[in-house]
């Protein structure tokens, strides 16, 4: 909200310039795609109130956007994306690009699997939201304990068998992953070696990806206060749109 000096508006005049705004904007999406929309202003911190509702309103999934290309609205929209993902309980799609048409969907997913239980369930849920697109199962692997290996003197080449024989196991569990998606889906799969924060981000610019999918680990509360640092990296440099999926506690619901 712009405060002009001398002119500062009272709680009540920003609370219904907000509602009327919201509105608007329920107006225009029912107009533009034909569906029922339900608008609700809600009074705190973002992240916390985004959270709140989507918990009220069984939700399904939770939708924030990052616009705009001022550094610091970025930095504060990004910080809001990242809060709410760490306290929310559905899959948080951070959306940085508009739809150019009506009928747009995605065309490019990347899925990030790292081979954990939830993987195969983050693998359903992205391709229910996009049933279209060319699915790419993307791994980044590193040798366990390389850096030591060198430092107790093995040789490059011992190096290069260990990433081999760590590459083969990959590519034997991606594709298990890849045989239980459905047959009408085009899926590829890319593994690369190196840390998924910086393999992903790649990976995405290079295939023209419009959406990259990662799971988010329960984790202790710092950690949740902080959020994964390879999910964090990848919300904040991913120049397409992220889909967070948290892993699902064995006594909720299904998604």
């Amino acid at each position: 909200q712009l405060l002009v000096y001398g002119n500062t508006p009272t709680d009540s005049d920003l609370i219904t310039s907000f509602e009327t705004e919201l509105h608007q904007l329920a107006e225009n999406l029912v107009k533009e795609f034909g569906i029922i929309v339900h608008t609700r202003l809600m009074i705190g911190n973002p992240h916390d109130e985004i959270a709140r509702a989507a918990n009220v309103a069984n939700a399904d999934l939770i939708v924030v956007g990052v616009a705009g290309t001022h550094a610091v609205r970025k930095f504060f929209l990004g910080a809001t994306a990242e809060n709410v993902i760490s306290q929310a309980q559905q899959p948080t799609l951070v959306v940085r690009h508009a739809a150019l048409t009506r009928h747009a969907s995605y065309q490019q997913v990347i899925a990030a699997v790292d081979f954990s239980p939830f993987s195969s369930e983050g693998l359903e849920y992205a391709c229910r939201l996009a049933p279209k697109a060319d699915i790419t199962l993307a791994h980044a692997f590193t040798v366990e304990f390389e850096s030591k290996l060198r430092f107790i003197g093995a040789t490059e080449q011992d190096i290069q068998h260990y990433r081999r024989d760590a590459r083969y196991q990959a590519q034997t569990k991606i594709q298990t992953l890849a045989d239980k998606l459905p047959a009408r889906l085009l899926v590829t799969s890319r593994l690369e070696h190196g840390l998924p924060e910086d393999v992903l981000p790649t990976l995405a610019q290079e295939i023209g990806a419009d959406l990259l999918v990662v799971g988010k680990h329960d984790t202790s509360e710092i950690e949740k206060l902080l959020l994964g640092s390879v999910t964090r990296h990848l919300l904040f440099e991913a120049s397409c749109d992220v889909l967070v999926i948290p892993e699902r506690k064995k006594d909720s619901m299904s998604y």
